[in-house]
């Protein structure tokens, strides 16, 4: 295990770490755990759409406790009293330690903020208390880094490059998931430096654009987004396009986005046609699209099980299932 003993020793971002697909418009922390400790941690409500904590298993990278926002008991979380008017200034305090897994050695506890005014929300990170000590958060400048961005990407392309194909994931062992969300990825196999582009149909759903709405569950949809997705590199997210842009582009509810090879290497999505045609010089070999939906609460949801195929997936979903037609 990574010798790290301070708090938030990991982080995963557009630029740090950059691994497992994380969204662009969020920030991933990392504070490695010894199970055999109680666990704590104290801090202030993040200005951001949606945060978590989540405990993994270091096996295998699953996750075996979570919370999110608006499960933390506070008579002022702005997240679930709709009467609580937002400061930086509102505190929480959750206990672990009853959900710590005593047959596991070590556990990694993950801290996710999407859409926050910055890369904290806002507010200092939380304290975490072992045995009741504060351990000291990481300096920012001068964080841990873990060499793994020049590790090889083991994800399986699956059925690519066919029409429509957006599915969930093939296998999510170790795919570092958040509980909270779900996944549709449509792959492409550019081994043969086929590529010329892609049209995603979408009709979007609502999101909250206030904690109020948040409060009163207001909303289709926390939080989604398109992303694309290097696979020739360490599961690299190179582009991000979040659920306030694609409604600002759609009519009716429903937005169309492009996908095509632009500034030499980078594959990109558009929100308007490209108005000439692009070629990668610098091949890349595999990519996708991720779709994303956080803490999604409609009929026509991305569901929650995985390997359905595409047919069962647009029965389910009707009408905010993904198109995606290769050029």
């Amino acid at each position: 295990m990574v010798n790290i003993t301070c708090a938030w020793g990991l982080i995963a971002n557009a630029t740090l770490l950059n691994i497992e697909w994380p969204d662009l418009n969020s920030q991933y922390y990392a504070t490695f755990i010894n199970n055999s400790q109680s666990l704590s941690i104290n801090g202030y409500f993040p200005n951001s759409r949606y945060f978590s904590f989540e405990l993994y298993n270091l096996n295998n990278w699953t996750p075996y406790w979570d919370i999110h926002d608006i499960e933390i008991n506070n008579d002022n979380n702005p997240y679930s009293n709709p009467d609580s008017i937002y400061n930086s200034s509102i505190s929480y305090t959750i206990n672990i330690t009853n959900y710590l897994k005593p047959d596991l050695n070590n556990s990694i506890l993950i801290y996710r903020i999407y859409k926050g005014i910055n890369e904290t929300g806002g507010v200092d990170l939380p304290n975490v208390y072992k045995d009741h000590s504060l351990i000291e958060n990481c300096d920012h400048k001068h964080r841990p880094v873990i060499s793994i961005q020049n590790t090889n990407s083991s994800i399986l392309l699956y059925n690519s490059n066919m029409k429509n194909n957006f599915y969930s994931p093939k296998n999510n062992t170790n795919l570092f998931e958040n509980s909270d969300a779900r996944y549709l990825v449509a792959y492409y196999n550019n081994s043969l430096d086929t590529f010329k582009g892609a049209v995603i149909s979408l009709k979007i759903p609502s999101y909250p654009k206030d904690f109020k709405m948040i409060s009163k569950n207001d909303y289709q949809v926390r939080y989604y987004s398109l992303s694309v997705i290097d696979l020739s590199s360490p599961k690299q997210t190179t582009q991000t396009i979040s659920d306030e842009i694609l409604l600002n582009y759609s009519d009716n509810n429903f937005t169309t986005v492009y996908l095509f090879c632009k500034n030499i290497s980078n594959i990109s999505l558009q929100l308007y046609p490209p108005t000439e045609n692009y070629k990668c010089n610098k091949k890349i070999s595999y990519f996708g699209v991720l779709y994303r939906q956080l803490l999604p609460k409609f009929k026509f949801e991305i569901p929650k099980k995985y390997l359905y195929e595409e047919n069962y997936l647009h029965f389910l979903m009707k009408d905010y299932y993904p198109f995606i037609d290769w050029i």
